[in-house]
């Protein structure tokens, strides 16, 4: 039995090293990367490319895969002015990007390459204007929407940068609202005479506010609901304590490219 376990593994590790020469045989370097050699239109794509730019210089913006956050283009409008100045023009691409793409049969197939015109286009923008220009073109033009608009709040979290941690308090990202419910509920004391319920959500507590580029608290919205309707007499006494908490929580002003800003953020309350 171990023999055959052996022999198997054997025959694994062969397979596996005849794919990569396979892979190493047909793979060629071009301008956007390596490629297989196989994928002739992706080829004749980077060719193209390499003539047209000659005579006028584009830049591509390519759709990612998956989901786009909410103004994920925002900043286009001063992208193509920063490009103008460079006498260089602004296009989408119209074919969708794939990362995961084949081409063949069931018994032969090798991985293509979409969007190889406008990679090499970009490519090409780099190589005459500097390494990453396209990237950092990008950011210029995002920092730039976003000191056009620095008084007005961003929305939290899809209009500041990644993962911005706006509570301290929580160690994650994605911790934060959990840490901040803790947080509320270890120090809120219910008002003498209010009604619990035992199964049931007491009440339901809808907040939202700015947090102002130095931290500060601005602009604080709650509505209240109760279970029990004769809880709505304590509503006073439940608010006064929501807002005093998220007056005097550990906040940190918001990022959003790089730049602090304004954000606007909502959050429940329920027990």
């Amino acid at each position: 039995m171990k023999r055959l376990f052996l022999i198997l593994f054997m025959m694994q590790i062969l397979l596996v090293k005849s794919q990569e020469k396979n892979s190493d045989k047909n793979s060629i370097n071009t301008i956007i990367g390596v490629i297989d050699k196989r994928d002739s239109n992706c080829l004749s794509e980077i060719k193209r490319a390499k003539m047209d730019f000659k005579f006028q210089e584009i830049f591509y913006y390519i759709e990612g895969e998956g989901y786009l956050d909410i103004g994920y283009n925002r900043h286009h409008q001063y992208l193509k002015e920063l490009l103008k100045e460079r006498q260089v023009k602004f296009a989408y691409s119209n074919e969708p990007e794939l990362s995961l793409y084949q081409i063949g049969n069931d018994s032969e197939s090798y991985p293509a390459i979409t969007n190889c015109y406008c990679k090499a286009s970009n490519e090409l923008l780099n190589l005459k204007y500097g390494r990453n220009f396209t990237k950092q073109i990008e950011r210029t033009a995002d920092s730039l929407y976003v000191m056009n608009r620095i008084e007005i709040p961003f929305e939290y979290p899809n209009g500041v940068d990644d993962y911005c941690l706006i509570y301290p308090n929580a160690n994650e990202f994605l911790d934060q609202k959990m840490q901040i419910q803790k947080d509320f509920f270890t120090v809120f004391k219910f008002p003498n005479g209010f009604n619990k319920t035992s199964n049931q959500r007491d009440f339901f507590a809808k907040t939202n506010f700015i947090i102002k580029r130095d931290s500060k608290i601005s602009d604080i919205n709650i509505e209240i609901k109760f279970t029990n309707p004769e809880n709505i007499k304590f509503s006073d006494s439940i608010i006064n304590q929501l807002r005093k908490f998220i007056e005097n929580a550990n906040w940190k002003a918001a990022v959003s490219s790089g730049v602090i800003v304004n954000s606007k953020f909502d959050i429940n309350f329920y027990n």
